[in-house]
């Protein structure tokens, strides 16, 4: 099949001949249909291998998941295809990523408790989202409202059969404007994340349509989106832009203007008017930086009364609701991430035990994130930090994160006890001795897991650490970006699962976390070698 240049379709009652490419992975074939279809069309697939006469139907799982599936792994099998809008592949996602929470709960107290547990597990911060005290229905409904009006316009742009100036007229016919997200290459996840809700809010309050940056496939890869936002899909012509241009006066009606501005920290303290300062149709923002929270708090922002007072959103929220109203953890991306049967490690937790933990309303997960600097993400420092078994010295150059996690747990013991609540510490840090050394003194143990509260309880000097013991990479200093982009974002998922969070303040990848779990609760923040705690 792999070798075949086409598939045989039936369209309804109809047969056809269509175009494909074929990708092949190490566990997915991937078909990309060239020839665009009706969204009414029903169709489904065929193939007829060259040394047989009999065509073959392709089937496939059921995908998401559903919850029958999940436990019983009797899933259904199908070969129709049919159409879903972007918002409806969000929200099944969603729904299946619910699902497999569910089973990953009940998995851990049949297996790991010793006690029934009669509670839900927590809320992941997707679900906190839908509730209209977190964000509002004013805001929902805003979001509503963009989300199909970004769908009917991406469809009505490019129907697939339009050549380049026929999509030019229809851009000038509807006054599409557009706003095009690029990632700066050498930063981080978070300074990149950041800057792209910063430009999704911009493109909301200006209604302009979100594209997103076409060199940034890893992302689309593991992150489902509530919009149809792809370059090469939406706006295929932005590559032949000045062709089109060519012999048009500035001022002539089928002219496409454009224009790029690069953000950088005048975002955190400077007001924009963005359709007076961007009039051009086509708008691209390149920066490491957001504005989120400058735009509603700003007393001399032209949106502030908008946002605080028509959505009733503020500075808590704002960015958390963004964030979950545009992207969602792909379920396919989490089971990988999250393997069923994790073997034993002596010093570190499993994905798994992590992540069931964060899940366990009988923990109090308090996150603390350390960055100690991009350079110990590197493979040299990384095999150094293997072997460095200062314990004293490691502990003790961080010691203000720990004593502020021991101030915090002290300062709810009130909270733990009549919740029946055991604290644990969810340790983020870049830097793989500082999770080491933390893990050998403080590692939460099984047997704790499996105890009451009681039975668990910490002195003043002791942590319950949960970490991985795995090294981690800076995004734009390696060499295999796909993975360090997966576990940075896996780290980022679980950290936003913890109750309170204490961030390196100098770093985005906390805060960013922080805002995105919308638990709306004090966030405490240290620099490396600060005497004073939390």
């Amino acid at each position: 099949m792999l070798n075949s240049e086409k598939v045989q379709l039936t369209l309804l009652s109809k047969n056809a001949s269509c175009s494909i490419l074929l990708t092949n992975t190490s566990d997915i074939i991937l078909i990309k249909l060239q020839q665009v279809f009706s969204v009414d069309d029903i169709f489904r697939f065929t193939y007829q291998c060259s040394n047989f006469t009999n065509k073959i139907e392709v089937f496939w799982r059921l995908w998401p998941l559903n919850t029958t599936c999940l436990v019983s792994l009797q899933c259904s099998f199908t070969n129709i295809l049919t159409h879903s809008t972007s918002k409806e592949l969000f929200l099944k996602e969603q729904n299946a990523v619910s699902s497999w929470f569910d089973l990953q709960y009940e998995t851990f107290i049949d297996q790991r408790l010793s006690k029934q547990i009669n509670k839900s597990r927590n809320l992941v911060p997707f679900e906190i989202a839908k509730n209209r005290n977190v964000c509002s229905s004013e805001f929902q409904n805003w979001i509503l409202d963009y989300e199909k009006w970004h769908e009917n316009i991406t469809f009505n742009l490019n129907n697939g059969l339009m050549t380049i100036e026929e999509q030019r007229d229809r851009i000038i016919e509807l006054d599409v404007r557009f706003l095009i997200y690029e990632k700066p290459d050498t930063s981080g996840i978070a300074d990149r994340i950041i800057h792209m809700i910063s430009t999704y809010l911009v493109a909301l309050l200006t209604k302009r349509l979100f594209i997103f940056d076409k060199n940034w496939s890893e992302f689309t890869d593991i992150m489902q989106s509530s919009l149809n936002y792809e370059q090469n899909l939406v706006i295929p012509w932005i590559q032949q832009l000045n062709s089109l241009n060519k012999n048009l006066n500035k001022t002539h009606r089928n002219y496409l203007s454009s224009n790029s501005r690069w953000f950088s920290l005048d975002r955190f303290q400077k007001d924009y008017d963005y359709d007076r300062m961007f009039p051009e149709r086509i708008l691209t923002f390149r920066g490491h930086t957001g504005g989120v929270i400058q735009t509603i708090r700003s007393s001399s922002s032209i949106y502030k009364k908008f946002l605080t007072v028509d959505l009733r959103m503020h500075t808590d929220n704002m960015f958390g609701c963004l964030y979950q109203s545009l992207f969602t953890y792909k379920l396919s991306e989490l089971i990988k991430r999250v393997p069923f049967s994790s073997s034993y490690v002596q010093i570190g937790h499993s994905s798994q035990f992590i992540l069931q933990t964060l899940l366990s309303p009988i923990f109090y997960p308090i996150g603390v994130q350390i960055r100690a600097g991009d350079a110990t993400m590197n493979e040299k420092n990384i095999d150094q930090s293997k072997v460095n078994s200062n314990l004293d010295e490691i502990i003790g150059k961080y010691q203000n994160f720990f004593t502020c996690a021991q101030q915090i747990i002290r300062k709810n013991e009130k909270l733990f006890n009549e919740t029946n609540r055991t604290p644990v510490i969810f340790l983020l840090a870049d830097g793989l001795e500082i999770r080491r050394a933390a893990l050998k003194r403080w590692q939460f143990s099984f047997e704790c897991s499996n105890s009451s509260n009681k039975e668990c309880r910490l002195n003043s000097t002791d942590l319950h650490i949960l970490s991985s013991a795995d090294p981690v990479f800076h995004v734009s200093q390696t060499t295999n970006r796909m993975l360090a982009f997966q576990l940075g974002m896996f780290d980022i998922f679980l950290y936003s699962l913890c109750e309170q969070h204490l961030i390196s303040r100098e770093s985005g990848f906390g805060r960013f976390s922080a805002f995105a779990s919308l638990k709306q609760r004090n966030i405490y923040s240290l620099n490396l070698n600060e005497n004073k705690t939390c």
